[in-house]
């Protein structure tokens, strides 16, 4: 993939993000097993793991804290989750040149990626509303996935600026719904399409179309684009634009491990 940096971000013209360090979280309300110990265990990990779209949120903290609003209205983020991280775990961020990574205090990655501002506007043709299925399908197959819905309020907001732990005062000062509780409507896309046991989110890689500001109505549209398998689980590729209102404010490329450990 090519580097997320706009020419005005190469050039030196606007802020370089600072590095920072967060402490991940296992936000509760969660209804993925593997963000539990006990299950997460009996997959050969040593405890319940922490979401990928949190460290993806709290990844994005140094982002806004560098490029405000403009990132969340034309950024771009390409975020793949590389080894596990655990509730408690003390992370570092950094970005330079385009690149991001996310390391724990003896330098592992756990996160690889790329960021910046002035990302190209992606083809948002094709998106549209589909019936959500009355049952959820054992396996995703191409094809449009059934939309999802829900009200985007102050109140859901700030409960999960303050779960994850998020610093920055401009979502609540200029009611912004967080990009990480956006991403978050892409795992309940695929929850509500496929019927789901342990799984695990691998990667985003996002595209920042417009500010959310709320109370609004999030929806999201989404397209399965490619079911395989990495190793010895099954692997879902598919793509979904978020909707404040009518107004198009996030575009995804998401991966995920849909079934693990499968024969």
């Amino acid at each position: 993939m090519s580097t997320a940096r706009s020419d005005t971000a190469a050039s030196g013209d606007v802020t370089a993000p600072a590095p920072h360090r967060f402490v991940a979280h296992v936000v509760e309300e969660s209804t993925n097993k593997i963000h539990e110990d006990d299950v997460a265990r009996r997959y050969g990990f040593s405890g319940a793991l922490v979401p990928g779209v949190e460290l993806f949120a709290r990844t994005t903290t140094p982002l806004v804290a560098a490029w405000g609003a403009e990132w969340l209205s034309r950024g771009r983020i390409d975020l793949r989750f590389r080894r596990p991280t655990y509730d408690g775990d003390e992370l570092l961020v950094e970005a330079a040149d385009g690149r991001l990574t996310v390391s724990d205090p003896v330098g592992e990655l756990r996160c690889v990626g790329l960021a910046g501002l002035g990302a190209d506007r992606p083809d948002l043709t094709g998106y549209r509303q589909v019936a959500a299925p009355s049952d959820p399908v054992s396996d995703p197959v191409v094809g449009p996935l059934g939309s999802v819905s829900e009200a985007g309020t102050v109140e859901r907001n700030d409960w999960y600026l303050d779960a994850i732990g998020e610093p920055l005062e401009l979502y609540r000062q200029e009611a912004l719904v967080h990009p990480g509780l956006l991403l978050r409507l892409l795992n309940e896309l695929l929850m509500q399409n496929v019927a789901l046991g342990p799984w695990i989110h691998t990667s985003s890689d996002c595209r920042l179309l417009d500010l959310a500001r709320l109370p609004v109505r999030l929806t999201a549209h989404g397209r399965v684009t490619g079911v395989g398998r990495r190793g010895r689980h099954d692997e879902v590729r598919y793509d979904a634009l978020v909707l404040a209102g009518d107004e198009p404010v996030l575009q995804v490329h998401h991966t995920a491990l849909y079934r693990l450990g499968a024969d």
